[in-house]
């Protein structure tokens, strides 16, 4: 049995993240790391293409997958990637018939009847992925392919049979998430040395090699903004086999960084502190250092001190906006004034601090925007991170304001940017007074006023990572070229009409 794992993006990163693709860093793909590892127990031809790193575009990556000839062929389908994941399908439906296609992950999951009817895969894993593709692997170890009939008998799955599209049962969630095998990263090793930080990541280990890592599974709150895969119930690993997973890598590969995913870590004070104690008696900050994110209400001195010891070098914080009001239309449940607190206690005990906010929040003015962005520069993060935000499929907002609104291209996905290459969306932007320009230039100006002040430029350069400073030169490079570019687009824009003029009366002036 091959088994091809392809974690998609397109050639190029200038439609996903504009011009802050140079502050971009790949991250190792859970996903695959999992699904590879349950793998191992069903065969050794196992072939993985990460082309978040590699750029390659569907020629290209149409041609790997022919060479490897695979059994089975497995594509994680975000939004922004769906397009791409769409036509590496339908060229290896061409090329090699016998190829079962899977697809998984919230874009998938969402579209899962339009993906099956329109023969783009031939299952869609809905949710969690372990156990299904555990029960996937043994059916066609059973019989070397297969059939719609066996396949009814797997939860959590949509399929289509003589054009009738099956969904079955909905699989429960794995109760006991210490019970599934850690990441087989030996398989990606030839993309080590992309899965770095964070340009702006302070490091203080000497290996830049970071792995990331998932502590848990589903988020208790409901942020109408959110598209949470494994759904509102938190299930959480041991202490014991979070800390066994960072010992394991760092004497596997050396990696003395790790970047935990969870949408929530830790979820509460009070689980927090007895995870917490048990890595600081582990002495996990002693051989390696890692990142979170959390919620501000949680955060105090206790929790701080507490994660410091722990080995925690950044948290990062969804503050979203300075308005309360806001906050509420986001079904955020957190107050603003919480947010200082939270931020004043990390800064305490010597934890850096990544601000994420958003533009473009549902009921926002230009007023509370700038009091937003006024905000921001005035809590002084050590990064700070503003988006425009966007209703994916699978989140209420996408349901309130884009579902049956609008009937969107493959092509059109590529364009769901919290970080847009132009100020463009292809969805009407009708639940702030804020025009699409107005977010574009707004969380330009921002980005730059919170994030390049003297103090931040020093102690970027003190940090010496040469990746920081080529990040930021190729940033401003194109930057000034955007805006003359720009520049130029507006003056041709306001002349050419009078120019025009001029021609046509001088001609009639000669005649």
């Amino acid at each position: 049995m091959r088994i091809f794992f392809l974690n998609p993006s397109s050639k190029s990163l200038e439609k996903q993240l504009g011009l802050y693709r140079f502050f971009d860093s790949p991250f190792s793909p859970l996903w695959a790391g999992y699904l590879s590892s349950i793998s191992l127990d069903f065969t050794d031809e196992i072939y993985v293409v990460d082309n978040y790193v590699e750029r390659l575009d569907v020629r290209s990556v149409v041609q790997t997958i022919k060479q490897t000839k695979p059994d089975i062929l497995c594509i994680s389908v975000i939004t922004q990637t769906a397009n791409f994941s769409y036509n590496v399908a339908k060229a290896v439906r061409s090329i090699l018939p016998k190829t079962k296609i899977i697809m998984g992950h919230t874009h998938a999951s969402y579209f899962a009847d339009e993906i099956v009817s329109k023969n783009l895969a031939d299952i869609v894993v809905i949710g969690e992925g372990e156990e299904t593709f555990r029960d996937i692997l043994r059916l066609f170890q059973r019989y070397a392919d297969l059939y719609p009939e066996d396949l009814k008998n797997v939860k959590g799955i949509v399929f289509r049979q003589d054009g009738i599209i099956f969904k079955t049962p909905e699989r429960e969630r794995i109760k006991n998430i210490d019970s599934l095998p850690f990441p087989a990263w030996h398989l990606f090793r030839k993309y080590f040395k992309h899965y770095t930080l964070y340009p702006f990541m302070p490091a203080r280990r000497n290996s830049d090699l970071t792995l990331t890592f998932l502590a848990s599974r589903g988020c208790p709150f409901s942020c109408n903004f959110c598209t949470v895969l494994m759904g509102n119930r938190y299930i959480i690993r041991s202490p014991q086999n979070i800390c066994d997973e960072i010992e394991f890598f760092n004497q596997e590969f050396g990696c003395k960084n790790f970047f935990f995913v969870d949408p929530l870590f830790p979820p509460s004070k009070s689980l927090g502190l007895k995870i917490l104690e048990y890595m600081a008696k582990r002495k996990i900050g002693n051989i390696a250092s890692w990142e979170c994110e959390t919620r501000v209400d949680i955060i105090d001195d206790e929790l701080s001190e507490a994660l410091r010891e722990a080995g925690c070098e950044m948290v990062s914080i969804g503050i979203e906006t300075a308005d309360d009001s806001l906050l509420e239309n986001l079904n955020k449940k957190q107050k603003v004034e919480r947010v200082k607190k939270a931020v004043g206690s990390l800064k305490k005990f010597g934890i850096k601090v990544m601000g994420l906010y958003m533009l473009g929040v549902p009921g926002e003015t230009k007023e509370s925007a700038k009091k937003t962005i006024s905000f921001a520069k005035s809590l002084d993060t050590d990064i700070t991170r503003l988006s425009i935000l966007v209703p994916y499929p699978g989140s209420d907002l996408y349901e309130k304001y884009l579902n049956g609104k609008y009937n969107f291209s493959d092509q059109d996905w590529e364009y769901f940017s919290t970080y847009p290459q132009l100020p463009y969306y292809h969805y009407k932007i009708d639940w702030t007074e804020l025009r699409p320009s107005d977010l574009f230039y707004l969380q330009l100006k921002a980005n730059i006023y919170t994030n390049f002040s003297l103090k931040k430029i020093l102690r970027v350069l003190s940090i010496s990572r040469s990746k920081i400073i080529v990040s930021c030169v190729k940033f401003l490079f194109n930057l000034v070229a955007f805006l003359t570019k720009s520049v130029f687009s507006q003056i041709n824009q306001n002349f050419q009409p009078k120019i025009k003029y001029f021609l046509i009366n001088f001609q009639r002036f000669r005649n």
